[in-house]
């Protein structure tokens, strides 16, 4: 027969579909239970990530330019205004990084909630954790170390039809621990520096502030590549997850034209029941 999820032919005495995992004779949806859309909301998060990843990789460009700056100012007659200038440059690729991961955040926990919630209508999933901590795993001190990977682990092994967790998952989440631990130690140590350096009154005071310039831009190298690594990954997920859920919750639906009297479903109404349609 064939699996109403995947599609694929399915030996009748077996009691799972090889390819998907469903129990032979189940739909690709549990009756009654609601099903979220996740492609917009993916589609936008990806967009936010990708947006992180390029203002963090433009507050690491700035870097050398400030270098330069300062250079500049070391033979200038009004080498403050080139500093200032620096100062400002650093502030303003700063900033844009903030709005954009704290949007990618969002949208990120939003996205892995709703994904989440979608297992509980896969037959055949079986996911281990509440979906409550899609969202509970990113805010809990020390918890946010471990938990959002195993919820990500889990959406997708049980999204994308693995008996074991992608390895895109472990990439993912290894590259951003090492850019979260990575980037508060070169911050620290870049704002300790930076506080330490003399108030620029000579040209040995301008240089120290290319000097300082030209460390950070090097220090950040490891963190920068780090979240390219993570985001790319992130990024790749995201939609791998969301075609694999979009497609699923599609077979659900109806082929052909909807009838007066037909008993169809409604994954995504109110309640996610079926319902039939009247006159």
């Amino acid at each position: 027969m064939r699996c109403h999820t995947c599609d694929t032919d399915t030996d009748v005495r077996a009691l799972a579909c090889d390819t998907c995992h469903t129990p032979v004779g189940s739909p690709a949806l549990r009756p009654g239970v609601r099903v979220r859309p996740v492609r917009g909301i993916g589609r936008a998060a990806a967009v936010a990530v990708a947006a992180t990843v390029l203002f963090l990789l433009l507050t690491v460009a700035v870097q050398p330019v400030n270098a330069l700056l300062a250079e500049r100012a070391v033979d200038s007659a009004d080498g403050e205004t080139f500093l200032l200038s620096a100062g400002l440059l650093e502030l303003g690729a700063a900033l844009l990084y903030q709005v954009a991961i704290l949007t990618a955040v969002v949208l990120v926990i939003i996205w892995t909630w709703r994904a989440r919630m979608n297992l509980d209508a896969f037959p055949g999933a079986g996911p281990t954790l509440s979906a409550g901590w899609a969202i509970a795993g990113w805010l809990v001190p020390f918890v946010n170390f471990v938990l959002p990977h195993r919820v990500m682990a889990n959406i997708a092994r049980d999204s994308l039809w693995r008996l074991g967790t992608p390895w895109l998952v472990h990439l993912w989440w290894g590259a951003w621990l090492v850019f979260l631990f990575g980037e508060r130690v070169t911050a620290r140590a870049a704002a300790a520096e930076f506080e330490a350096l003399p108030y620029p009154e000579t040209s040995a005071d301008f240089q120290a502030y290319a000097d300082h310039y030209a460390s950070t831009t090097g220090a950040y190298l490891l963190p920068s590549l780090a979240c390219l690594v993570a985001g790319v990954s992130l990024i790749v997920l995201i939609h791998r997850v969301s075609t694999a859920q979009t497609t699923r919750i599609a077979r659900a639906m109806p082929a052909g034209p909807i009838l007066p009297g037909m008993t169809v479903a409604a994954p995504f109404g109110p309640s996610g029941a079926g319902g039939t349609i009247g006159a």
